[in-house]
């Protein structure tokens, strides 16, 4: 489980759990291994939450490049298929080329298919977003942002209070702006998604 420490307080999965757990109301847990409901709730829901959050945008911590070649066509013998290295959540370019100057040349042909990718190439760069499980790599406004999407995702099973979800998924909103807009500074950005809570369950506002 990996730690955080710059110029702050230890940053680990247990802490933005327990970040969580404190607004709901919850006591706090040592261990994600811990045998107690909350920390269960806690170990079979954070890697999805995680996976979610980091989603919603083409974060600058959690961007990621592979090579890929492969001997293998699809089963219609007119593409090459690449099999998606496990470590991408989404794969948002492609390129063809990739000179010693850093210029690239996208593949315009190039499709997701499953966990495949069909390019007119034998070989590909891929650049993507990476299944970030190294809290140390994450920023601190990104770790706030996550500790609010996993209050809101556990408003309702621990608190049955509806309208504190509806508040924390509002707060769950501005948190994700506000680490989305730091991190945009960082250099050339670009949005994958972003949360569209325009269901009743959220009180009808869309972020």
């Amino acid at each position: 489980m990996a730690d955080q420490q710059i110029n702050g307080p230890t940053v680990s999965e247990v802490s933005i759990c327990n970040q969580a757990l404190t607004w709901l109301g919850q006591d706090i847990i040592t261990s994600l291994d811990d045998q107690s409901v909350t920390a269960q709730w806690c170990r079979n829901n954070y890697p999805f939450i995680r996976d979610a959050v980091l989603q919603e945008r083409n974060w600058t911590f959690a961007t990621i490049r592979a090579v890929s070649e492969t001997a293998e066509k699809d089963d219609w013998g007119t593409q090459w298929k690449h099999s998606i290295p496990p470590q991408f959540i989404s794969v948002f370019r492609v390129y063809r080329t990739v000179r010693f100057n850093g210029d690239k040349t996208r593949d315009p042909s190039w499709r997701r298919e499953g966990e495949f990718i069909l390019s007119d190439q034998s070989t590909i760069y891929l650049w993507g977003l990476g299944r970030l499980t190294d809290t140390s790599q994450m920023s601190p406004l990104f770790t706030q942002a996550l500790a609010t999407r996993i209050a809101a995702e556990g408003a309702v099973p621990f608190t049955e209070n509806r309208q504190l979800q509806t508040d924390l998924w509002a707060l769950y909103g501005d948190k994700l702006r506000e680490a989305a807009a730091r991190d945009g500074q960082q250099g050339a950005n670009e949005f994958v998604t972003q949360t569209q809570l325009v269901d009743s369950r959220y009180g009808g506002r869309a972020f």
